[in-house]
């Protein structure tokens, strides 16, 4: 079993490559065509070697190129008339489309599905394929195409005689194509209601249509012989009522336009063969044989078999009107003949009938014929219209199926995305609920470090008013009781009267001279002790310098503070104090993290009004632009816009970092 497998895989691939060198021989070498690609749009745009072409469109391997690249081989073979090749392409384009969840190649190949059965009278299934092509197109919202479907569809159903399906799909196309603009599809859609109408005996209809069609080709810039068709469909419609001056009067009417029959000969022809059939209606044999036989002369040479048929029944009834019943039956027979071979019953019913009248002898036969035609011909409409009401039932049933599971959908997704939204809403509560009690652990944190600052201001006061009280107490002992003391007895040792030696004297006034000496020094003591030398600005500054030393320690750098005299700590509120503490704090907390700085300087001053605070060290330094803004920077911004302050931080790498805080004095 391997080994046939391997002599499989073998002979696949022996074959895979004679194909490829087949084709690589064969591409054509002109026009620069050299990729595998631009050789098979070569092919198609010259219409030769499709087969070839599809041959090497399976080679590539872009399934995207591939699809539309078989779609235009598809195409081609239909307008070729390759009923195999265009099956092949048109069922690989399927596959792909599917495979690709393409809808717009999906549609498509329906349509050509559609029109490759509709030419081989297979209405049902061009039907069919006409209803998929429309469905899809209306899913993907191409309202052109979509449109062009219901007219396809509407022309299928009125060949059926179903002409009330047919106008209500033609209306519902009318109004797509009026809301586009689509004005050709907009005639096209007026003149097959116009016949429709006809058909029906509905003949003030059928003109009102008619006349809209021509109406709406004013809007044409390129009118070709649509004019001309729409008055042929009207000559019809007269000979059908039998107006037969009317109807002659409009089928000259049109053939006044001297360019017909090079823009278009099969109508030229149709005009001519329908003008002389109403003058032989309304009694006229005169030139009808040579208009009728021109008409002929033309389809033959356009091999319209479909025109033959009807050009030959025009010309039986000549013959037997004159009395030719030779000619007539010879020409009714090959009409019949004709009919049956292209399968348009039409025309056979309309044959059957002449002949039944010509032909005396077999007229029972001829008639019979005809009375099982018609008879089949209506269960195969009957058959047909089941169908399409079938197609369509089943359709709508899948349609509110879809609808109703995509209501289904459209219900679970919203109720998934609302429980979705709650639990996202319940976790984002529950986060910002954690949020606001760290918020509030930090703030209970801020506030007892504020406290406690203030109880160290407080006691730092307490004891410096301690301090205070104690040098006013000694100040006023010394001053009050000591020197009062040494004042009484230099007093009293002045008013003695002493004899003895001078030198003796002299001593004692050199005593006396001391004492005063010393009182002097007392009362110089005295004073000092009460003038408040440390105030409450060297108190503050006191506990900067504490932090900046203890901070000085652990990052192993010099420090240097600098309080300018005029600005005096005491006159400002604690706010300002405890916010420059905590910004000194957080400043001197970075520089240990994160600069390796060798010195610090802070500098405190006084400057229009503002309360200036500059630290500065010699580290690293760091790129503002690219630095991402940690805690200890928003905490120093956010703490100087609290006082109403700004902030300035200049740094650069290797040049160190300057922090400036410029706070109102009165806040």
């Amino acid at each position: 079993m391997l080994k046939k497998n391997k002599n499989r895989i073998l002979l696949l691939t022996c074959f895979f490559w004679v194909a490829l060198i087949s084709c690589n021989q064969n591409l054509p070498n002109q026009n620069g065509i050299e990729s595998t690609n631009d050789s098979i749009n070569y092919y198609l745009k010259h219409n030769k070697n499709l087969s070839k072409a599809k041959a090497l469109n399976d080679l590539i391997h872009n399934d995207s190129l591939k699809k539309v690249n078989v779609l235009k081989i598809a195409f081609q073979a239909f307008k070729n008339s390759d009923s195999l090749l265009f099956k092949t392409a048109n069922e690989e384009a399927v596959k792909l489309s599917v495979k690709l969840e393409d809808s717009m190649g999906i549609a498509e190949t329906h349509w050509n599905s559609g029109s490759f059965y509709a030419r081989q009278e297979k209405l049902d299934s061009a039907y069919y394929h006409y209803f998929q092509a429309h469905k899809y197109y209306s899913l993907i919202e191409s309202e052109n195409y979509a449109a062009k479907m219901l007219y396809n569809m509407a022309f299928i159903q009125s060949r059926l005689k179903d002409y009330t399906s047919s106008e209500s799909k033609l209306f519902q196309a009318i109004s797509t194509y009026k809301r586009l603009g689509k004005n050709l599809a907009l005639y096209r859609c007026y003149n097959a209601l116009g016949n429709n109408y006809s058909e029906l005996g509905d003949f003030e209809n059928s003109i009102e249509y008619h006349n809209k069609s021509i109406k709406v080709l004013q809007n044409l810039e390129n009118k070709k012989s649509y004019y001309e068709r729409s008055l042929n469909d009207i000559g019809l419609l007269y000979q059908t009522k039998k107006e037969y001056p009317s109807s002659i009067q409009t089928f000259d009417k049109a053939l006044n336009n001297s360019n017909l029959k090079i823009l278009d000969i099969h109508l030229y022809a149709r005009l001519i063969d329908n003008l002389a059939y109403s003058k032989l209606l309304n009694g006229d044999t005169l030139g009808i044989e040579k208009d009728l036989m021109e008409a002929l002369k033309i389809r033959d040479s356009l091999n319209n078999i479909s025109g033959i048929t009807i050009n030959k029944i025009h010309l039986a009834k000549y013959y037997f009107k004159i009395g030719d019943t030779l000619h007539a039956l010879e020409y009714a027979d090959s009409a019949n003949e004709l009919a049956n071979k292209s399968k348009n019953n039409n025309d056979i019913l309309t044959s059957l009938l002449l002949l039944s009248r010509i032909d005396k002898v077999n007229s029972s036969h001829y008639l019979k014929k005809h009375v099982e035609l018609t008879e089949s011909l209506q269960r195969y409409e009957r058959t047909l219209k089941n169908k399409f009401a079938r197609i369509q039932f089943e359709t709508d049933e899948y349609i509110e199926k879809s609808e109703k599971l995509a209501l289904q959908k459209t219900l679970i997704l919203t109720f998934g995305f609302a429980i979705v939204s709650i639990l996202i809403l319940l976790y984002l509560i529950k986060v910002q609920r954690s949020k606001n009690k760290e918020l509030q652990q930090e703030q209970l944190q801020q506030q007892a470090n504020e406290q406690i600052y203030k109880l160290m201001l407080k006691q730092q006061s307490k004891l410096e008013e301690g301090r205070l009280k104690e040098r006013h107490r000694v100040s006023e002992e010394l001053h009050d009781g000591v020197l009062g003391k040494i004042f009484g007895t230099r007093m009293g040792l002045g008013f003695l009267e002493l004899n003895g030696e001078s030198h003796d004297l002299e001593k004692h006034q050199k005593y006396i001279h001391n004492l005063r000496e010393i009182e002097e020094e007392i009362r110089d003591i005295s004073h000092e002790l009460k003038n408040e030398i440390l105030s409450s600005n060297a108190d503050y500054i006191s506990l900067i310098k504490d932090l900046v030393e203890e901070k000085s320690v652990l990052g192993n750098f010099e420090y240097f503070i600098d309080s300018e005299d005029s600005f005096f700590w005491n006159d400002s509120n604690e706010t300002i104090k405890i916010n420059i503490y905590r910004i000194v704090q957080e400043a001197l907390q970075n520089i240990i993290k994160y600069s390796k700085a060798n010195q610090v300087s802070l500098l405190f001053k006084y400057n229009n009004e503002n309360l200036v605070v500059v630290i500065r060290d010699d580290g690293v330094g760091f790129n503002i632009t690219n630095a991402k803004k940690g805690i200890g920077l928003m905490n120093i911004k956010s703490r100087t816009e609290s006082l109403r302050g700004k902030v300035k931080i200049m740094s650069e790498p290797n040049n160190g970092t300057v922090i400036e805080i410029k706070i109102p004095y009165n806040i």
